[in-house]
């Protein structure tokens, strides 16, 4: 798989401690590996791959189970060294930068969520004040976003597990499970000031 290497920058609204840094990093990798390795699965099992004919040969191979909350490995052991994410930049002071550079698909994902979720963040906090109702609107915001799958990418990877046979239901688990748990956890870094957007 031939992959465009791309740079995305983070914008940071403060300093951390080295836990919320570490924390953060790890979060920020976690989902980059989370949407590539997904990407390169359903790339995998496209209608114009190759190895789809041997689909459930490469499935179970592999221990992707096709079945319900099926969550793939993101390790970035699966990732070939000259796409995984690497730091290029970092600019900490109040307010500062992260650029990373990557794979571009993932990080375009990672763009979009993060300004969606900044543009959501502010009108949450400009309508709610409490905290408990602001995590439950959030929680139904990224839900909303992953069940209109308004990236067109992720609306076209929803085509393929139609054609596999998946109920709606199940592509939601799935698409919740390998994409919405990651990216849920980098945007609570958006809730604590240490990110802000991404471009």
């Amino acid at each position: 798989m031939q992959t465009e290497i791309s740079t995305l920058r983070i914008n940071g609204e403060r300093a951390g401690t080295v836990k919320e840094i570490t924390e953060y990093l790890l979060d920020l990798e976690n989902a980059y590996n989370s949407l590539y390795i997904f990407d390169h699965f359903l790339d995998t099992i496209s209608p114009n791959s190759k190895s789809r004919r041997n689909l459930r040969f490469y499935i179970y191979e592999f221990g992707f189970p096709l079945s319900l909350n099926f969550k793939l490995d993101n390790s970035s052991d699966f990732i070939l060294p000259e796409n995984r994410l690497v730091i290029s930049k970092i600019n900490i002071q109040s307010p500062g930068f992260w650029e990373v550079i990557g794979s571009l698909n993932p990080l375009q994902q990672l763009r979009e969520y993060l300004k969606d979720r900044h543009e959501r963040r502010k009108d949450i906090e400009w309508r709610e004040q409490n905290e408990k109702q602001k995590a439950v609107l959030e929680n139904e915001l990224i839900q909303r976003k992953i069940l209109e799958a308004e990236n067109k990418n992720i609306r076209e990877r929803i085509e393929i597990f139609k054609e596999l046979g998946f109920s709606d239901q199940e592509i939601r688990e799935v698409i919740w499970a390998n994409i919405g748990k990651p990216l849920m956890e980098l945007g609570k870094h958006q809730d604590t000031g240490l990110i802000q957007d991404a471009e």
